[in-house]
């Protein structure tokens, strides 16, 4: 049987979350980590991933070149 797969958009406190889990698990070299955070982040808009870089930037010390970067590998 062939499931199909809807994309649901996450709220803006889930990509928040997945993007913080996402670069926890880059620091620490947590591969499964990273793919959890991707997950969300590929059904959020652009301005979600946005935002949420801002969010993130304060919990994790980071800066948004160093997050694009993450994201880049």
């Amino acid at each position: 049987m062939y499931h199909r797969l809807h994309p649901i958009s996450p709220t803006q406190q889930a990509t928040n979350g997945a993007l913080d889990i996402f670069v926890a698990g880059f620091r620490q070299e947590n591969v499964r980590d990273m793919l959890i955070g991707l997950s969300v982040l590929s059904n959020a808009t652009e301005a979600q991933v946005h935002e949420a870089m801002a969010f993130v930037q304060t919990s994790q010390q980071v800066t948004p070149d160093q997050i694009q970067s993450m994201l880049a590998q």
